[in-house]
């Protein structure tokens, strides 16, 4: 008897003289049996070849999961410092608006109060200066012309931008015509005029100055300023006492 060993498969064969009892169908399955164990281990070379790929993938899959979750976490640390920031950011401008509107709110609290004392100070500036006219006007009446025109002529020179002023003025020259001092007359009487082309009293100024070159004996004088009276005051009062005074 022979044995016969094939891959892990041991077989025996009887001789029997020039013949063997292992028939060749034997040997064919022999063979197929050697081939699938060739071919079993061929698939666990690839199995453990693909599991050990596997191992491999799965390693640099946890890295970059690793990667990117450290990443992310330095990324929403960032996120949240920046967060930090704006927050304390927005703090803070809310604390200087706070602080504007504070200041804003104590500007117009003072403004008002300034508009308030300019308004009392307007008042009693306008009394004052009502009353000063008032005293003026009374002694101008009187024919007191030296005190008049001394209240006259203070209150032009202390509140020469007063609504009273244009008046004042006007009456401060009629005080040295009514003193028949015809020449400073004449002299205020023009300044007047100068100082108020669009006065309340720009015709019977116009007029007075007729009256003062009259009282001179200038008569050609008088006449011209009289027909500026009657162009610049056709309608007036002042304008037909004129034309009355010329027509004698």
């Amino acid at each position: 008897m022979k044995v016969i060993q094939i891959g892990g498969i041991a077989m025996a064969c009887v001789s029997l003289g020039t013949f063997s009892s292992c028939s060749s169908i034997t040997l064919l399955r022999i063979q197929e049996l050697k081939q699938v164990e060739a071919h079993v281990d061929s698939l666990k070379a690839e199995v453990a070849a693909q599991n050990e790929q596997l191992q491999i993938e799965q390693k640099n899959q946890n890295e970059l999961l690793r990667l990117i979750r450290a990443d992310m976490q330095v990324r929403f640390e960032d996120l949240g410092q920046k967060i930090s920031s704006l927050e304390g950011s927005l703090s803070e401008n809310k604390y200087k608006l706070s602080l504007i509107d504070k200041k804003t709110q104590e500007i117009q609290d003072q403004w008002k109060a300034k508009a308030v004392a300019d308004s009392v100070a307007t008042t009693q500036k306008n009394t004052q200066v009502e009353k000063l006219y008032q005293i003026a006007y009374g002694d101008y009446t009187a024919s007191r012309w030296d005190l008049a025109a001394n209240g006259f002529l203070d209150l032009v020179n202390q509140y020469p931008e007063s609504a009273l002023a244009d008046e004042a003025s006007y009456w401060y020259a009629e005080c040295f015509y009514g003193k028949k001092d015809f020449d400073k007359a004449e002299q205020l009487y023009s300044d007047y005029l100068r100082k108020y082309r669009n006065g309340k009293k720009v015709c019977p100024a116009l007029y007075k100055m007729g009256l003062v070159f009259e009282g001179r004996k200038l008569m050609e004088k008088r006449k011209l300023v009289w027909q500026k009276l009657l162009t610049t005051c056709p309608g007036s009062q002042e304008a037909t006492a004129a034309k009355e005074k010329m027509g004698k």
